[in-house]
């Protein structure tokens, strides 16, 4: 079986939608003999080669000329793409298109017209309800509003899946399929970074973006920072335009000896981050299933995050973390008091409940041996 697999956003541009491209393109080439052509936008700052070959069965095509993240080089690169896979499919046809969320379903279900293929569509999260909160009530937010429900929920796809089960809730001419996201558990092994001893460290991962929720934990934390019943330090790994914003209105409010921001992290550098805190937080406005909350309980974290998503099935109540309504700064504020009240037995107790959890359910091998049956349903 051959495979066109298809993202926006690549190198440099790191997150959720990227990793788990990558995880199902290695693996379902490496345990299943099929293979994928990754296309990706050619994006101002990678200096690798523009055809990365991963192993035997699996390529990243990295497409057209240099291109900024911008809307208008996005449209662009549509037209570029589409080009490259037509010719590509000349040399060597594809059996099917898969396509990562959100613009890439529009092309993607063009080439599968024009292929004669399948087109599968992965939704990685909704933020329709958050736009506004988000952007306003301008001319943007309403345009990102009617795009983003045209491609996940009114486009036809031979197969939609999602990775939390609150998008099955919405009106939608899919039948969109759970497959949650996964965490490779080996990554994290033999790390051996030893706990922070000199203050409780509360870990954020990801981009400084408005969706993260960031501007809330400011102001959550301004509300107690007389009252936290320990040392604490909110350690802030990620970019993103947001970052100036957040540095300004903490240094506003007083609160520099609180947060700590460490840049961008990956492979063991971000493993020992996690594996030194005590304790993970994810304040976002919308989620599909972060793999952060994934890879913090791979490192027997608890997690303290928002009621949004996946994430409002996965997390128990003082089971394996806590959960809090989206842009709710004082409810956020009471249960930061709360947890760091607790003995780190319980803390302790909490992120090993997580371990557990990923360890039965939500391993690389377990999800794509699902998105392969799936897969096979239909080309």
């Amino acid at each position: 079986m051959r495979i066109a697999m298809i993202i926006e956003a690549w190198k440099p541009i790191w997150g959720g939608g990227q990793a788990v491209a990558y995880e199902i393109g290695k693996r379902l080439s490496k345990d299943y003999d099929v293979k994928i052509d990754l296309f990706v936008m050619n994006l101002v700052g990678y200096e690798g080669e523009k055809i990365e070959q991963i192993n035997e069965n699996f390529r990243i095509i990295h497409v057209g000329k240099k291109r900024n993240w911008c809307f208008k080089d996005r449209i662009i690169w549509i037209f570029e793409l589409m080009k490259e896979i037509l010719n590509y499919h000349k040399k060597e046809k594809y059996d099917l298109i898969y396509a990562h969320a959100n613009l890439p379903g529009f092309l993607g279900k063009i080439l599968s017209i024009l292929l004669g293929v399948p087109i599968v569509y992965h939704v990685h999260g909704s933020g329709i309800e958050t736009i506004k909160k988000m952007y306003g009530k301008g001319l943007k937010s309403k345009f990102l509003y009617i795009m983003e429900v045209f491609l996940q929920r009114i486009i036809k796809y031979d197969v939609e899946i999602t990775v939390d089960r609150k998008f099955l809730q919405y009106k939608n001419i899919n039948r969109p399929i759970y497959i949650p996201n996964g965490v490779d558990l080996k990554k994290f092994e033999n790390i051996n970074a030893k706990k922070e001893d000199k203050f409780f460290k509360i870990l954020f991962v990801g981009r400084l973006h408005p969706q993260k929720g960031l501007m809330y934990l400011v102001d959550a934390v301004s509300l107690i920072k007389n009252e936290l019943p320990r040392k604490v330090r909110f350690v802030i790994v990620g970019e993103g335009d947001e970052k100036n914003n957040l540095i300004n209105k903490i240094r506003y409010l007083g609160l520099e000896d609180l947060f700590v921001f460490k840049g961008r992290m990956f492979g063991d550098d971000l493993s020992r981050e996690y594996e030194s805190s005590h304790l993970f937080i994810l304040p976002s406005l919308y989620e599909g299933f972060p793999l952060t909350v994934l890879e913090a309980w791979a490192c027997k974290l608890p997690v303290l995050a928002t009621s949004v998503g996946e994430l409002s099935y996965i997390i128990k109540e003082d089971h394996n973390g806590w959960l809090v309504d989206p842009g709710n700064c004082h409810e956020l504020a009471e249960k930061l008091k709360y947890i760091l009240q607790l003995s780190q037995k319980k803390v302790d107790e909490i992120g090993l409940n997580g371990y557990y959890l990923v360890k039965k359910e939500y391993c690389w091998d377990i999800v794509v041996d699902k998105i392969i049956r799936v897969i096979k349903n239909v080309a």
